[in-house]
């Protein structure tokens, strides 16, 4: 018997639903589900929904994304393909282009279609994704970061700038959105600790090892590099000015052009395509 893919309205679980099935009861929350509820009523939309969520189990976030539309398209008024539309937006979108922003627009639109029975749910369900889409995305938001701490003279410097102090703002207030849609969620708590108090946007560095040599010496404090992206040569004779810019010179020299090759063809400016 094939199982279908699919997503407990209740509690946001992963769930299988035998195919034939008309409803079924949640073993992670005791829910019952009609399956016309979480797929919708017609062949065509229950299509579109078992393959939406079948690309979200193999981690396809782009096609589950297009057969989430394609559903809506169909059935606006389909909560469940409103609130996958949602994830699959913060999994897959540019920085540049307010991806959070739209992702909590197209929450509430889940949570405007949905019966009044269904809106607590999903808005806690909600909160877990919007945790589980910041975890995902951190490394690269932590990029864009680090890249933008090389102050190189060139002329987008200013609007990498603007563009990463929105980017912040954003993910602030989309975590406080978060909380808002469950206050209990102690993952939505820390996670808002992190970015309120800048820890999120702060690369881990890590501690001085302290090594004893074989003749019993006093510790040796090993160098720990903080930035992975900050390689310098100890030989090389280039250094970094006090106005902060790079000059010519080994590692240095191969990181500006890196960044204005990124810079040139719109990945930084963009802030990278997840």
């Amino acid at each position: 018997m094939q199982l279908i893919p699919a997503k407990c309205p209740d509690c946001g679980a992963d769930i299988k639903i035998p195919e034939g099935s008309t409803q079924l009861v949640c073993e992670f929350c005791g829910g019952n589900i009609l399956v016309t509820d979480l797929l919708g009523s017609t062949s065509v939309m229950q299509n579109c929904m078992t393959l939406a969520y079948s690309a979200i189990e193999n981690g396809n976030y782009k096609d589950a994304y297009d057969h989430f539309n394609r559903a809506i398209e169909i059935d606006m008024k389909n909560p469940n393909a409103w609130f996958g539309k949602a994830v699959c937006t913060g999994m897959t979108g540019k920085f540049s282009d307010d991806v959070f922003g739209k992702m909590i627009n197209l929450f509430e639109n889940a949570f405007n279609y949905a019966a009044a029975d269904k809106q607590f749910s999903l808005k806690k369900n909600a909160a877990a994704e919007i945790v589980k889409v910041f975890r995902k995305t951190s490394k690269m938001i932590l990029f864009a970061i680090e890249l933008n701490s090389f102050k190189v003279d060139y002329e987008y410097t200013k609007t990498i700038n603007d563009e990463l102090s929105k980017l912040k703002e954003t993910v602030i207030k989309t975590v406080q959105k978060a909380q808002e849609y469950d206050p209990a969620n102690k993952e939505v708590t820390a996670l808002l600790y992190e970015v309120i108090s800048g820890r999120f946007f702060t690369p881990d560095k890590e501690e001085p090892r302290e090594n004893i040599d074989s003749a019993g010496n006093k510790p040796v404090t090993a160098e720990i590099n903080p930035s992975p992206l900050a390689i310098t040569e100890q030989k090389n004779t280039s250094h970094v000015s006090s106005a902060g810019s790079i000059k010519k010179g080994g590692c240095s020299m191969v990181l500006i052009i890196l960044i204005l090759v990124m810079a040139s063809t719109g990945l930084l400016l963009g802030l990278f395509h997840l």
